[in-house]
């Protein structure tokens, strides 16, 4: 009989909630989330791990291996530059070569792939987009 240590457990419950989430995204018909709404994107996929005002603090992030960034210092660490495409990347994580080191966070791209709708690649680059402008749109000053 297989035994949960305490050492699994917080893996199991992180990778039970990535499977909701892609689920979720697998449900969705595209007419709950506008593709306009970076903002709504973030709460919807991104903050249960990174927080609702995206400090790292959501509430899987306890249960996480490598701690969720704050999404809100991602132009600070850039030396005032907000990276877009670099963190557009991340987001999607199709193209992430995996010998790059461990990746808890779901690959996104691929999930909205698989959205019950079809979602074609322009819907895809779309929600991508408006998920990095909100990211943009929240940078703290230096």
């Amino acid at each position: 009989m297989f035994r949960l240590t305490a050492n699994l457990f917080p893996v199991c419950v992180a990778s039970l909630f990535a499977s909701a989430l892609v689920a979720a995204a697998e449900r969705d018909d595209g007419m709950n989330v506008p593709e306009s709404s970076g903002g709504a994107l973030y709460i919807e996929y991104c903050a249960v791990c990174h927080g609702s005002d995206a400090r790292g603090d959501g509430p899987l992030a306890a249960t996480l291996s490598v701690a969720p960034p704050n999404l809100r210092r991602l132009a600070v660490l850039g030396g005032g530059i907000f990276p877009a495409e670099r963190v557009r990347q991340h987001i999607d994580g199709r193209n992430i070569n995996p010998a790059h080191g461990n990746r808890e966070m779901p690959v996104w791209g691929s999930a909205f792939k698989r959205a019950r709708g079809a979602y074609g690649e322009r819907r895809v680059e779309q929600r991508l987009d408006s998920l990095t402008d909100y990211l943009h749109s929240i940078q703290e000053a230096q």
